[in-house]
C-alpha cells in the first residue's frame, strides 16, 4: 500500500484531506497543518476519491481515519452517501459537466 501511496503523491493532485487520509492509513502520525483536515468542498472530496481509486486498500483503513477527529468520524460514517451524490452529480474526477452543488450542500449539512 505504501508504494501505491507514494505513486499517488507523485502523480496525482493531492489536497490536505487526502494527505491526512494517506498518513492515517499507513499509521504515520501527522502533527502538521493538515493532520485533521476533512474535505472542505467537492473538489477536496474528489481528491480523496482519487486517492481511494489509486489505493483501494485505503478503504480498509477507514476506521483508523475516523479516529483522527470527530469530523473525520462523521465523514467516514457518511462516506458512501457523499460518494454517491458526488458521482451522480459530476462523475468520478469531474468526468461529467456541471457543478457539485448537492454534494456541497450535504457537506455543509453534516458539518464540513
Amino acid at each position: 500500500m505504501e508504494k501505491k501511496i507514494l505513486k499517488w503523491f507523485a502523480t496525482k493532485n493531492t489536497g490536505v484531506s487526502s494527505k491526512a487520509m494517506a498518513f492515517a492509513a499507513v499509521g504515520i502520525e501527522n502533527k502538521g497543518n493538515f493532520a485533521n483536515c476533512t474535505p472542505s468542498d467537492p473538489a477536496d472530496f474528489n481528491r480523496c476519491l482519487v486517492l481511494i481509486d489509486s489505493v483501494p486498500e485505503i478503504k480498509e483503513k477507514f476506521s483508523d481515519i475516523a479516529k483522527l477527529s470527530q469530523e473525520w468520524a462523521v465523514v467516514i460514517s457518511r462516506w458512501d452517501e457523499l460518494e454517491k451524490i458526488f458521482i451522480d452529480e459530476v462523475g468520478f474526477d469531474w468526468s461529467k459537466e456541471g457543478s457539485a452543488t448537492k454534494t456541497y450542500e450535504l457537506m455543509k449539512e453534516i458539518g464540513l
